[in-house]
């Protein structure tokens, strides 16, 4: 089956077309991306494109909550996955990855796209603080 759901092709009810719930032009959409990142660490307002700014900038947008590939994109880190690779392989962080289906800000479906969530560690100290002593 065909996804009927931008615009141009929305469905027809009552002779009206109707855009699906969270595509271009819906009552649900979210703020812009710039209002959705605001944020004052100082690593979303590098400029640079080195892979080092790149993965304070993933790291630093992750820890706001879970980022998917279009969002982390609108912020000059092109290659997501590659990154959060890096994070994963060199430095050892646990980010779990989610397939979703969403609209990207053109309004141009997309059937599969990542979604990537950090999972914070404890440090030992805190997991001491927090169930150890009693």
């Amino acid at each position: 089956m065909k996804h009927q759901g931008t615009k141009a092709n929305a469905p027809r009810v009552g002779g009206v077309k109707v855009d699906r719930a969270g595509g271009p032009g819906s009552a649900k959409r979210k703020a812009s991306t710039a209002e959705q990142f605001t944020t004052d660490d100082p690593a979303l307002k590098d400029k640079s494109t080195s892979t080092e700014a790149q993965l304070r900038k993933l790291l630093a947008l992750l820890r706001q909550g879970p980022k998917t590939t279009v969002d982390l994109r609108q912020h000059a880190i092109m290659m997501p996955a590659a990154r959060v690779f890096q994070l994963r392989h060199e430095q050892n962080y646990t980010i779990n990855t989610e397939l979703v289906a969403l609209y990207d800000p053109e309004g141009v479906w997309h059937r599969k796209c990542a979604r990537y969530h950090l999972v914070e560690q404890m440090s030992a100290q805190a997991a001491l603080d927090f169930g150890g002593a009693q």
